[in-house]
């Protein structure tokens, strides 16, 4: 595993293939090479496959939405069903679409998921969606099968999203905490209600969510930042590799780090996608220090940041450690 971290600008990147890639193509869906011959024949009794791919996102979200169009064959005796796995900013969401989204010309079905897929590998992806047929009743389930598929991603290259997110209070006391929810991370935080915020997401699937005081705007307060990764199962030896490039990250000028150690966040629900954290105070090389705490989720890396500033150093550490543990599912 290949770890960087770069101060300041709060990029944390820990290397790895994403486990699950993502499907875009053009505004038509074309039909792609997605099952073998054997399954084709199986499938052929209910439905046949005019392509897979996706739609275009709409002005505000430019993220494909993953799409099957088919012909149903027996609309009389049975009904279609087609789950979309692996959605949304994390890969934790799956669209199951009970009803064709749209038709074409009175014969063709097209399913679309409601969810975008952000997590996007180019020039050429990878997706898989389950096909489903039931009878009419819904009561037996008669055909289940995924399709997987290649698609060209060429056309969300330049995609990107910005949100912005105004204070919901003054500033008052410095050390206040209310719960804030992302646009599109599905994870709250607690954070000083006076901050604005800013969240962006680009097609290399970098986050991030940066908190300033809007009397200082030039001055980060708080930063949040993800990078999809496969991390997939984390043991103790997994966990010792990645505390240890995590401090020789914000080590590597040779000033040294102080470790607070490993936590746990407070809402034990939001252990599904937060499975350890860990936190310490680096020194920087201008005798600044930064309050860091890193969690390792199954399919991302997300890195809290935190300048401190003089006089109350001890009060502020308390203060970024409370948010830290009050990371939580909505």
């Amino acid at each position: 595993m290949k770890y960087e971290m770069r101060k300041r600008v709060t990029l944390f990147v820990l290397h790895s293939s994403f486990f699950l890639v993502a499907i875009a193509s053009h505004s038509d869906v074309r039909a792609q090479s997605f099952a073998t011959s054997s399954e084709l024949n199986a499938a052929d009794r209910y439905y046949r496959i005019a392509g897979l791919g996706s739609s275009p996102g709409d002005s505000a979200n430019k993220f494909p939405h993953p799409t099957a169009i088919l012909r149903a064959l027996d609309t009389l005796h049975t009904s279609i069903v087609v789950r979309f796995p692996q959605l949304g900013m994390l890969g934790i969401e799956e669209d199951t679409v009970s009803a064709p989204s749209f038709k074409s010309h009175d014969t063709l079905l097209g399913y679309k998921s409601g969810e975008p897929l952000y997590m996007l590998t180019f020039p050429k992806t990878k997706y898989f969606l389950f096909i489903d047929v039931w009878s009419k009743d819904g009561t037996k389930l008669l055909d289940s099968r995924p399709f997987e598929y290649d698609m060209n991603v060429e056309a969300y290259q330049s995609a990107r999203l910005s949100y912005k997110h105004a204070p919901t209070a003054g500033m008052g006391s410095p050390m206040l905490r209310r719960r804030f929810q992302p646009t599109l991370l599905p994870l709250s935080i607690e954070t000083n209600p006076g901050w604005s915020a800013t969240e962006t997401l680009d097609s290399s699937m970098t986050y991030a969510l940066l908190f300033r005081d809007p009397t200082q705007l030039g001055k980060l307060a708080l930063s949040l930042t993800m990078r999809p990764a496969n991390v997939g199962m984390i043991d103790s030896a997994m966990w010792k590799i990645f505390k240890s490039k995590a401090e020789m990250a914000f080590g590597a000028h040779g000033v040294a780090t102080s470790s607070i150690g490993d936590f746990e966040v407070a809402n034990s629900a939001s252990r599904r996608i937060v499975k350890a954290g860990y936190e310490f105070v680096s020194k920087n090389v201008d005798s600044s220090l930064d309050y860091v705490a890193a969690f390792l989720t199954p399919r991302a890396i997300l890195l809290l940041l935190a300048p401190m500033d003089e006089p109350n150093q001890q009060l502020q550490v308390q203060y970024f450690e409370a948010i830290a543990r009050s990371m939580s599912e909505p």
